[in-house]
């Protein structure tokens, strides 16, 4: 089945503001304003425009730094040959009311698979940027507590477990001894964040967590991904094989992976009051935070 980058659609006020904004940056970038469609609002809001080929990008507000490194991030990647989406030509991103949009060239295709993944990562981490652009460390734990504390709907005992575990984790992550140099790394790695375009070339998007950190990181999603039974062993190995190291081979694999949990538990939170069934899917899986040793029977999304 073909994919757009995009997904569930949670309307709201900063949606309202963002799609006004983003006919704004349309219009001056000479695009039609007919058709806007909202994809997405998590971190940022996400829309579909000019007929389909153009994904807008809306940073929240004091975001325009964040909006303008991931322009800088993908025109560098392109300009080394790596295969990311590609932001318009001209001046990015645009400050609409107040708000920071950057305006993309669509990626379509099909879901990946995590040999190709594995592919992408091992070029993508042998990369050295230029000076001029400045990369933040890695800090998975900011990014997850804002997450919890912004999510609509949860009970305050269920913050409380997503906060818990942070600070938990904070303390224990510290404790971690890495084992690959420092790179370069894309902080969301994962094949929902990679599509197979129809010429066979696999192209990543979701630039704006570009950070410097351990690779590590990045590897941390497709194994849990296997533990939870959405990819299969084979697949695992595969992975493991073209990328030429196994994460869950680390003394410190345990903590990186409830991290990793944490992380995909926070960012679904955010899509709580967009219907039952994700607010169940959420519940179940706070519970399953706040019960370690319970085995995990998540649905993806």
């Amino acid at each position: 089945m073909s994919r757009v980058e995009g997904g569930g659609v949670m309307e709201g006020s900063f949606a309202d503001r963002s799609r006004v904004a983003v006919r704004e940056a349309a219009g001056l970038a000479g695009l039609s304003c007919e058709g806007v469609e909202l994809l997405r609002v998590g971190d940022r809001a996400v829309f579909r425009l000019a007929e389909g080929r153009v994904i807008a990008r809306v940073a929240r507000p004091g975001g325009f730094g964040n909006a303008q490194r991931e322009v800088k991030v993908a025109r560098w990647l392109l300009s080394e040959g790596m295969p990311v989406v590609e932001p318009l030509a001209g001046q990015q991103p645009v400050d609409a009311d107040g708000l920071a949009v950057s305006l993309w060239w669509t990626a379509e295709g099909d879901w990946t698979t995590p040999v190709e993944l594995g592919r992408l990562l091992r070029r993508f981490h042998s990369l050295k940027p230029p000076g001029s652009l400045s990369l933040p460390g890695l800090d998975v734990l900011d990014q997850a507590r804002g997450r919890a504390k912004r999510a609509r709907g949860l009970s305050a005992a269920e913050h409380d477990v997503l906060l818990g575990a942070a600070d938990r984790l904070d303390g224990e992550l510290a404790g971690v001894e890495f084992e690959l140099p420092r790179s370069v790394i894309h902080g969301d790695a994962n094949i929902g964040n990679v599509l197979k375009q129809p010429d066979g070339r696999v192209v990543m998007f979701d630039l704006g967590g570009v950070c410097w950190g351990p690779p590590e990181w990045d590897l941390t999603a497709t194994a849990v991904y296997r533990d939870l039974g959405w990819h299969s062993r084979d697949q695992y190995r595969e992975f493991c094989e073209v990328y030429g190291f196994d994460v869950t081979r680390m003394s410190g694999w345990p903590v990186l992976k409830s991290l990793q949990e944490l992380r995909m538990v926070c960012w679904l939170a955010l899509k709580f009051q967009d219907g039952e069934e994700i607010a169940e899917e959420v519940r179940r899986r706070v519970d399953d935070l706040a019960n370690p040793e319970r085995s995990r029977d998540w649905r993806p999304y």
